[in-house]
């Protein structure tokens, strides 16, 4: 059995080896968020071109659009539907953390499935539950990419915070996960995520609601771990709005109209991922 302190050294050697790659990663994604026009922008063409849009926005990998597009929406800048294509569409530090875990070829079947499962999702329901609902026509709010909190100052700033951030979520991640399976062992683990049930979906649409990028890194090393299957990743991380949840949240006055769209994100995510589940796996 493991030490404590054999687990801590495996677990920081493990993160200290991504380290240089989720630098490049995000210095690249750093380029290509500044290389777009203004997030308020994209995202308000987003609410007359619908949820293609919407879905694109969110497929960048990074949490701004999602905040960006709940502010909006709690304005009365951009139609629900679109915001759920957003929502479903985002993927948070899944990118970065599976291309630095050795699972990179699940990247571009993951951005591809959860933009059609946005874009699909999107229209269902503007065809359907949100058919009367329209964005009202008020000057959007000016949030940014960098509303987050995690891309502010300068790119090298921005580029190492982020680094840091990542591989701080990692490291604790992997401690946390290395401690479990050594107490419990991996079978028990598998069975507590219901490893080969067609419920697992279920349960990592719930874990994805939690706002918070350690959700979407926890899924992401479970995955690349093969203790989750590809239609509950998609499942996770399709909820997995994070910080636009808090914004949606955070106005009091709008909570009623925000959980008719976290329940359409959930109940989309799930059905998605569970498809996928018993289909491909």
């Amino acid at each position: 059995m493991k030490g404590l302190f054999d687990i801590l050294s495996e677990s920081f050697v493990d993160v200290a080896k991504t380290v240089p790659l989720l630098l490049l990663v995000y210095a690249l994604l750093y380029y290509i968020e500044n290389r777009l026009t203004s997030t308020p922008a994209l995202l308000t063409r987003a609410a007359r071109f619908g949820p293609i849009a919407g879905a694109a926005a969110g497929t960048i990998p990074q949490c701004g659009f999602s905040a960006a597009a709940a502010a909006l929406f709690s304005h009365g800048c951009l139609a629900p539907a679109t915001l759920v294509s957003v929502f479903l569409a985002t993927s948070d530090e899944a990118v970065p953390v599976l291309l630095a875990g050795g699972a990179g070829a699940a990247v571009a079947p993951l951005l591809a499935v959860k933009f059609a499962l946005a874009v699909a999702g999107g229209y269902l329901l503007r065809l359907t539950v949100f058919r009367a609902h329209r964005p009202a026509d008020k000057a959007p709010s000016k949030p940014t990419v960098n509303d987050c909190g995690c891309c502010g100052g300068s790119p090298v700033a921005s580029v190492l915070w982020r680094t840091a951030k990542t591989a701080f979520f990692l490291f604790a991640v992997l401690l946390a996960l290395s401690l479990v399976i050594e107490w419990a062992g991996e079978d028990r683990v598998s069975a507590l995520l219901l490893a080969d049930s067609v419920f697992q979906p279920l349960l990592c649409a719930v874990l994805g609601l939690v706002p918070s990028c350690a959700m979407s890194v926890l899924l992401s090393e479970l995955y690349a771990a093969g203790t989750l299957s590809f239609g509950a990743l998609i499942a996770g991380l399709s909820t997995g709005a994070g910080f636009g949840y808090l914004v949606l949240l955070e106005d009091k006055e709008g909570r009623h109209r925000a959980l008719p769209i976290i329940a359409a994100t959930f109940v989309i995510a799930v059905a998605g991922g569970t498809v996928i589940h018993i289909f491909f796996g």
